[in-house]
């Protein structure tokens, strides 16, 4: 038997046979073809979990108003916005490099990095900028907790993340608590400052929920169903807060704001345990 007989092998018109070339599984293609990038139609996809980015985005939005709510000195909402700046670019950054592409790798480790400088130089200049020593206890959790809370949605490592997450949103509520003790700002800026500090935090636990569920996979569609837990929470957090406020004017002679915020953050806390 000639090789023109073997198996598998069929002429073609004018009796010449197409050159094939085995690949690495023993089958053979032609020398022209490409192999797929991606799975074939009917091929599960490898399956990456990963922070959403909806749910991500509306965590920083939230744990940067918070922070801002208590910053109510001009030159600290100044350092605030570098250090915004900087966290929003250290989590752009870090997901661009978590895709696993060379290209996209370079560039968000370059802009991760200027990033994270951005946030360095903005705790550098809250510790020796502000002259108040009170300013810069309220200000520096909070640049910490951002900058922690951008690193959780990244992901630098997705299995810290709900770790990242818990102490992110802690150092941002504890500038909260801060402003309330030197009373730095208003009562509704605090209870609202509280209000976000809690959505950032469970719309950060809602990425890494649904991330892990879900993943990153090609075809799933979360924005809508995200954007709808953030607006639940938005509106029970919104009632918690119009109850404290009236529980506020009745003039109930010494309730401290320690309450109020206990109130808050309880009421929240349980209506949100009791969905999940």
């Amino acid at each position: 038997m000639t090789a023109s007989d073997a198996p598998g092998s069929e002429a073609t018109s004018d009796g010449t046979r197409p050159t094939t070339a085995p690949d690495a599984t023993g089958s053979t293609t032609a020398p022209d073809a490409t192999r797929p990038t991606t799975a074939p139609d009917g091929a599960t996809p490898r399956f990456v979990r990963r922070p959403t980015v909806a749910s991500g985005v509306i965590a920083l939005v939230a744990g940067s108003v918070a922070v801002a709510l208590v910053a109510d000195a001009s030159l600290q909402r100044e350092i605030l916005r570098l250090a915004v700046v900087g966290v929003l670019a250290f989590g752009i950054g870090g997901r661009l490099v978590r895709r696993g592409v060379t290209a996209f790798g370079a560039l968000g480790a370059l802009v991760a990095l200027g990033g994270g400088i951005a946030v360095l130089v903005a705790t550098g200049q809250a510790v020796t900028r502000l002259p108040q020593v009170t300013h810069r206890i309220e200000l520096l959790p909070g640049i910490v907790g951002l900058w922690m809370l951008s690193a959780a949605l990244a992901p630098v490592r997705f299995r810290w993340s709900r770790a990242l997450i818990d102490v992110g949103t802690g150092l941002v509520f504890l500038g909260v608590l801060v402003t309330g003790v030197t009373r730095g700002a208003g009562t509704t800026a605090l209870l609202l400052a509280t209000l976000a500090t809690i959505l950032a935090w469970d719309a950060a636990e809602n990425a890494v929920s649904v991330g892990g569920q879900i993943g990153v996979q090609r075809g799933a569609r979360t924005v809508r169903a995200e954007l709808a837990h953030a607006g639940v929470a938005a509106g029970v957090g919104a009632g918690a807060i119009a109850v404290v406020l009236g529980v506020a004017r009745l003039g109930i002679d010494g309730l401290p704001f320690g309450a109020l915020v206990a109130l808050v953050v309880g009421s929240v806390i349980l209506v949100f345990g009791s969905n999940r």
